[in-house]
């Protein structure tokens, strides 16, 4: 069965609760799995959690309201990004749309190491809360993002797509609703596995 996630609006206890224990999960890690130096573990998915870990943390207080985030089964935050409202060329007009920025998984879901708080699914599931909130509040519905390299294809596999301006990545409306769809065929065979 497809593990379940609580989408999070803004910053809450949880989340708080969330990305202390992240930063005692990175310092564990680090001891762990890498002689005690986080350099040791460049070009994992793990290091890049470690720097957005630190982006998000640095910018928790002054963009609290831009939070989103999930939470596992196991009460504890999964995966956690950014958001804002902005507006970009498309085809040559200005058009509104969601940027979704430092999207991150918890370090217990990007580390090569099995782990017991692991839980798959937590960012495919923090884009599909973004997608229904942006719907049921009347945001743009078209998002955006500049996907590291080696998330492009994790981002494809949502229904995202490569613009002309280099870097960005779009979902539009209906590729959206396609992905949308998808996941609830997925949740409904899993039922009855």
């Amino acid at each position: 069965a497809m593990n379940e996630f609580r989408y999070i609006v803004g910053v809450d206890e949880s989340v708080q609760a969330g990305l202390s224990l992240w930063d005692a999960k990175i310092r564990e890690y680090i001891e762990l799995y890498y002689d005690g130096n986080r350099e040791n573990a460049q070009d994992t998915d793990f290091y890049r959690c470690i720097s957005k870990t630190t982006e998000i943390t640095n910018n928790l207080i002054e963009k609290e309201d831009s939070f989103r985030g999930v939470i596992d089964d196991q009460g504890l935050l999964a995966a956690i990004c950014l958001i804002q409202e902005t507006s970009f060329l498309l085809d040559e007009e200005l058009t509104d749309c969601l940027e979704i920025e430092s999207l991150t998984n918890s370090p217990f879901n990007t580390i090569d190491f099995p782990v017991l708080e692991k839980r798959k699914g937590a960012a495919t599931s923090l884009v599909e809360g973004i997608i229904r909130e942006s719907r049921e509040e009347g945001l743009p519905n078209i998002l955006k993002l500049i996907p590291v390299p080696n998330a492009i294809e994790f981002y494809q596999g949502i229904g995202f797509e490569e613009t002309d301006i280099s870097g960005d990545m779009i979902l539009e409306y209906n590729a959206a609703s396609m992905f949308l769809l998808d996941l609830e065929q997925k949740r409904n065979s899993a039922s009855f596995d």
